[in-house]
């Protein structure tokens, strides 16, 4: 499926679009009392506009063009001004038939193809971390909707029949991963499509194809790369007044490989299956699935993740008077937008067991085989939400030893308005997640023995007390425990070492603040948060900051 906006003129050739932002912050730093070395204290802050320009010159066409203006606070009479084209795009419609996009687009296909599966957030987010996650997915164009934003072309139109079939879709796109440099790196696209076919509103298939290849002839060498994936998407139901019942999923294969190093080609499969029941009137659904990805599965629009864990974070990157590297937290990952990529990488990237061991890269994992179950229930008046998913899964290929790891993973979230309850019309709302994740890896050998215990939590309140006048609150919580063998990968992906981890600590925050609405779309919104964090146990610290935010949408 492909996300392609219809877009209506309302009679307008002209319409300004767009969005504004100020963060202002106060952070104070502290380690341990011999560290006289790191400043203690931190007063940042910005301003930024981002102003689109939407022309229309006919009926069937759509240019788009977006710059921004960022001041660093601090800077006096345009010093620490920039200004950066932030998005240009021009799509519409040929000849009534074809829809297109060229520039900036946001494109998926299915979830083993080409997809945003962004693994790491992986509690639902309210209240100050929803405030600081609607920030990063605005900074990285993720619209939670799964896309990934690329610089490219995409193209699609759908044909109708009067029986048998209601409907054809055809979609297609190529984008640019890379430059050559004209000596050793080859110009790099990724591209693919899918057909889509409606039998009925009962079945639907569809045949993605997505492939990353290096164009031959742009560079001095004739080792080009190749990785294809293919894929059959179903989705089979059946409904009355009382239930409705329905199996769905994907099954495919890949390859990859250097056209110089055939004998090193890796190919493999992966199935996924899924079947649910809702039960209406109970306002009751379940799921119970069953995968199996191949260890050799590699598809790189569907594994690629927002964060890479080799980077380092730019926020009081070092600390003690040892001047210790400081590693990423969930601070980070809530805070820092320069830490998301907007793009899809060609290798595998880096990933951190105790965030996230058992689906660092979503469904699409590779190495992963076995069950999961889920159900979700509403009551009529929506008070009170609730869904859980629960995963039991194993490696089907051991890592350095032919012992597998087994994995544990539960996620759920309860959601409970109590301005439902009482008809109340303004906002009270009590929101919770959590995830659970357990990897175990038995052996006679100490060295090959596994156990990593992870848990992550938050909960978060938002009261509003007078017309647009809110306060709310959020508790977080990381824990992980245990040990586990990291993989150390060369640039091909293949395995050359592994590193001996073991992990101990507990991250927690606690915020609390105020937001008045404008409108919908504008905001004001201050609150002080307290972060603690123990994983280097020889150098814990804590992290204290007020930060004030508004927003605006337009």
């Amino acid at each position: 499926m492909t996300l392609l906006d219809s877009f209506s003129q309302e009679g307008k050739k002209v319409q300004f679009i767009g969005g504004a932002r100020s963060l202002i912050s106060q952070t104070s730093f502290s380690s341990d009392d011999t560290d006289t070395v790191t400043p203690r204290k931190s007063t940042g802050g910005y301003a930024l506009i981002d102003l689109g320009i939407k022309i229309n010159p006919n009926s069937n066409t759509e240019i788009l063009g977006m710059m921004r203006i960022k001041n660093d606070f601090g800077g006096f009479w345009g010093g620490g001004v920039t200004f950066d084209v932030r998005q240009i795009q021009v799509k519409g419609v040929a000849g009534n038939v074809v829809r297109y996009q060229i520039g900036n687009i946001d494109y998926k296909l299915s979830p083993y193809t080409f997809y945003n599966h962004n693994p790491d957030l992986l509690v639902s987010s309210f209240s100050t971390n929803r405030i600081k996650e609607d920030v990063l997915n605005y900074e990285s164009f993720y619209k939670n909707n799964n896309t990934w934003r690329q610089q490219g072309a995409a193209a699609d139109f759908a044909l109708k029949f009067p029986k048998g079939i209601q409907e054809m879709k055809f979609n297609g796109f190529i984008t640019r991963l890379n430059p050559t440099n004209f000596t050793n790196i080859l110009e790099r696209f990724f591209g693919g499509g899918n057909v889509v076919v409606n039998q009925s509103k009962y079945l639907t298939l569809g045949v993605n194809h997505v492939s990353t290849f290096d164009l031959k002839q742009t560079a001095l060498t004739d080792n080009a790369y190749r990785n294809n994936v293919t894929s059959l998407t179903y989705d089979a139901s059946w409904t009355n007044d009382k239930i409705k019942i329905g199996i769905d999923g994907e099954s495919g294969f890949s390859s990859s490989y250097s056209t110089q190093n055939m004998e090193g080609k890796l190919s493999d499969y992966f199935v996924h299956v899924k079947g649910t029941a809702q039960l209406k009137k109970l306002g009751l659904n379940v799921k119970l699935g069953y995968m199996d990805n191949g260890p050799d599965f590699r598809s790189f629009g569907a594994q690629s993740k927002r964060m890479d864990f080799n980077q380092v974070n730019g926020f009081y990157e070092r600390y003690t008077n040892a001047q210790i590297i400081r590693p990423l937290s969930y601070y980070d990952l809530y805070n820092d937008p320069s830490l998301y990529s907007a793009g899809i990488s060609t290798r595998i990237m880096a990933i951190n067991p105790a965030i996230n061991n058992v689906l660092p890269y979503g469904v699409a994992t590779f190495n992963r085989r076995g069950i999961y179950m889920g159900s979700s229930f509403s009551d009529k008046k929506k008070i009170v939400s609730i869904d859980a998913t629960y995963y039991r899964l194993q490696e089907i290929r051991g890592q350095g030893t032919f012992q597998l790891r087994t994995f544990h993973y539960l996620n759920t979230t309860l959601k409970i308005d109590f301005s439902n309850w009482r008809k109340w019309k303004k906002k009270q709302v009590f929101q919770l997640g959590l995830a659970y994740q357990k990897t175990n890896r038995k052996s006679e050998f100490d060295f090959e023995t596994i156990r990593l215990n992870s848990l992550t939590a938050n909960a978060g309140f938002e009261f509003e007390i007078v017309e647009n006048l809110s306060v709310f609150g959020n508790a977080f919580l990381f824990q992980s425990s245990g040990n586990e063998t990291e993989a150390v990968r060369n640039a091909s992906g293949e395995i050359v070492n592994f590193n001996q981890m073991t992990i101990d600590g507990i991250e927690n925050s606690f915020s609390g603040g105020i937001k008045f609405s404008f409108t919908k779309d504008v905001y004001l919104a201050a609150f002080y948060e307290s972060n603690s964090n123990s994983y280097n146990l020889a150098a814990p610290y804590r992290l204290n900051q007020l930060m004030i935010y508004y927003i605006m949408k337009f």
